[in-house]
């Protein structure tokens, strides 16, 4: 059974709600580039889902998250990487993010991975992200911080 895709409300909600700031989502094209994948996956290991950030909104979400000032996620920009820091304390959201998957009646979606190096992605998630199937494609604005876009994109098979 495939996973249904949050709609945008949903995904404000969640980060609103877990980064305590206001957060506005709008629909948006494909980024094409998402540098840092977060990975789900079913209890049978198979692939439910796939987020993509952009880097920009990688390390704000993440700074916002853990209280980092502002100039901690444009640093990561700079270095166009995320500190170790960041990077964990996207691991967390990320899994919080597990929420949008799961639904009454559904199969049970677990986070799996987060790869903050493009190279690292797997080829089945790379090409999910790739794909103009079943995908949400926003751009997320957080108070206080800077934004970018999310794709949330679940497998059709």
């Amino acid at each position: 059974m495939p996973e249904t895709l949050p709609v945008p409300k949903q995904v404000r909600d969640v980060l609103s709600d877990l980064l305590g700031r206001e957060v506005t989502v709008n629909l948006t094209d494909p980024a094409g580039d998402a540098p840092v994948v977060a990975v789900y996956q079913r209890n049978d290991q198979q692939l439910a889902g796939v987020i993509g950030f952009t880097l920009p909104l990688a390390a704000n979400t993440a700074a916002a998250m853990g209280l980092v000032p502002p100039g901690g996620a444009e640093a990561c920009v700079e270095d166009n990487e995320l500190s170790p820091l960041l990077s964990d304390i996207l691991g967390e959201v990320s899994n919080i993010l597990t929420s949008l998957f799961n639904h009454a009646g559904g199969p049970h979606v677990k986070f799996h991975a987060l790869h903050t190096d493009a190279g690292s992605v797997p080829a089945d998630a790379r090409s999910h992200l790739a794909s103009l199937g079943s995908r949400l494609d926003l751009t997320v604005d957080i108070a206080g911080y800077k934004g970018g876009t999310l794709s949330i994109v679940v497998p059709t098979n």
